[in-house]
């Protein structure tokens, strides 16, 4: 692991793309190979919250192996006064909401709880560990690397779960945008954890939604993202130090390390 970590250090974008490879590569692995269909009347969101719970926790094998847990932002919440600048992201989240929810009760709440995880999962891979693999390139470098290693990942839903090549495209343009606009949030805030909420939202409303948004407010909320992402990098990754590559201790007095989760 330390070679690895060496390497990763050295070719920060090289680093990038192998692990979001092997994040991909073991989320196929368990989806398509290891795991049988897990979906019980009772849970029907049990597959997608082992499968997750399970990259998840090798990713967090990573991170504290390579003393990343609170510089990433998965340990800390952060600067807590700046968690307001989640909450556009958040009401965008919520108009999905608007036309209700789709569903029976059940499949309501094994969504909530499933994607809850995938929040979880994908933030923490994406905004966590491969963003602080990028950092050393500058805050919109690293922000737009994350945007794209993200939106291209949504290609195995085409390759390997059958969504028509026309909503792949869509939703790889709508994941690079909105993990454009969580990189620039996470470099703000200093803490995955309120973009683990916003996205956990995000993918709930829009999944349990009966229709889809209008082709208008999606372009709007995409022109939005990218301007809120381009704005958050410029007014705060810019102006504030970014804490070194290697975690602080416990007794770390910068903001970044406060309210430590571990």
């Amino acid at each position: 692991m330390e070679r690895w970590k060496g390497h990763v250090t050295r070719h920060p974008v090289c680093g990038a793309v192998e692990l979001t490879l092997a994040w991909h590569v073991v989320l196929l692995l368990f989806a398509k190979v290891l795991l049988p269909p897990l979906a019980p009347a009772w849970f029907p969101g049990l597959g997608a919250t082992v499968i997750n719970v399970i990259c998840l926790a090798g990713v967090w094998c990573v991170l504290w192996r390579w003393g990343w847990l609170r510089v990433s932002g998965t340990t800390t919440f952060g600067r807590r006064r700046r968690w307001w600048l989640a909450l556009p992201m958040l009401l965008i989240a919520g108009s999905y909401a608007l036309a209700g929810l789709d569903g029976r009760t059940t499949v309501v709440v094994s969504s909530l709880v499933s994607l809850l995880w995938v929040g979880i999962d994908e933030e923490v891979y994406s905004r966590g560990l491969v963003q602080q693999t990028l950092t050393p390139l500058g805050p919109l470098r690293a922000a737009t690397g994350v945007a794209v290693l993200f939106g291209l990942g949504h290609l195995q839903n085409h390759l390997f779960f059958g969504a028509a090549w026309d909503d792949t495209l869509w939703q790889m343009l709508s994941a690079a945008l909105f993990g454009f606009t969580c990189a620039g949030l996470r470099f703000a805030i200093g803490s995955v954890w309120p973009m683990v909420v916003v996205h956990a939202l995000d993918d709930f409303f829009q999944i349990r939604s009966p229709g889809s948004a209008p082709d208008w407010w999606q372009v709007s909320v995409y022109v939005f993202q990218a301007a809120y992402g381009w704005w958050l990098l410029r007014r705060y990754a810019d102006r504030d130090r970014l804490p070194p590559r290697n975690a602080a201790g416990d007794d770390d007095p910068r903001p970044e390390a406060a309210g430590a989760l571990d």
